[in-house]
């Protein structure tokens, strides 16, 4: 079976539900909408869901203007982008500083009467800037590290095998899946090409307590699966548990559902320490 690409998720506004498409754009950030928009406190501080699980409740469906917002138990919220204020703000993504642009009051309140608690939403507009660390030449909106996330369906596969209870896609959080390859084997590739854009894989992704929380129940798994097992055969030698392949954009282009996945560079992969 022939390597081909088997799902495309943007996450519009971040630690959101992803938004499967069946097409899309690959930009020097990344997939275009992918997480473009963040929620942060009145301080400048991000919000997630590690701590507010039920932001992967709140859908945004795309429009030729802005966004749809969706949530539970809350009328829908349309964004369009040539409403949003002028001013910016600096907010704090892990160790990075970013000025980001307000959207709006009204998106204020709506997710703020939404979580119980003061929020803004942010846009990653025409000032912001964000360049990798490791990359300065190639930047990110408010994903936390990288621009992409690449999964195989059989590195899932095998994970979800290994657990008490099988673990979902959506648990993960990937940008790109991939279908046709044994279990890791994205763990050696370092150059691919997708329909017309190319990617380079530059680090295995170092994975947090997110993973363990059911996107539908908003549970968290009591025996913090899949993280726990990912430690034990699958731990760096940053001390981290690694699923999953970071990506920077070598080439934009277009890339579509069953694209072939042409594998143009390999590398040694990554050894794992057991716990």
């Amino acid at each position: 079976m022939h390597t081909q690409l088997s799902d495309i998720i943007v996450y519009p506004i971040k630690s959101t539900a992803g938004l499967h498409l069946s097409r899309a754009t690959v930009t020097g950030f990344g997939l275009e909408f992918d997480r473009r928009f963040v929620l942060c406190t009145t301080e400048g501080k991000f919000l997630t869901a590690r701590t507010r699980p039920q932001l992967l409740h709140i859908r945004a469906s795309l429009t030729a203007a802005g966004l749809i917002v969706s949530a539970p138990g809350q009328t829908d919220l349309q964004l369009n982008y040539h409403e949003f204020s002028h001013d910016y703000q600096t907010i704090t993504v892990w160790q990075d500083h970013i000025e980001a642009q307000h959207c709006s009051a009204i998106a204020d309140r709506w997710f703020a009467d939404y979580l119980g608690q003061d929020c803004r939403l942010l846009f990653f507009g025409a000032a912001s800037n964000r360049p990798l660390k490791h990359f300065p030449h190639h930047q990110t909106a408010f994903a936390d590290g990288y621009p992409l996330l690449l999964i195989s369906e059989a590195s899932l596969a095998d994970l979800s095998s290994r657990c008490r209870n099988p673990v979902q896609m959506d648990q993960m959080r990937p940008n790109l899946v991939v279908r046709g390859t044994a279990a890791y084997e994205e763990d050696s590739w370092t150059k691919i090409r997708i329909g017309t854009a190319e990617f380079s894989l530059v680090k295995p992704c170092g994975r947090c307590i997110l993973t363990t929380t059911n996107p539908t129940t908003l549970e968290r798994n009591p025996d913090r699966e899949p993280l726990s097992v990912l430690k034990r055969y699958r731990k760096g030698s940053d001390g981290e548990a690694h699923f999953g392949q970071n990506m920077i954009p070598l080439k934009s282009g277009i890339i579509s559902i069953n694209d072939p996945v042409e594998i143009l560079e390999t590398g040694q992969p990554q050894k794992y320490l057991p716990e």
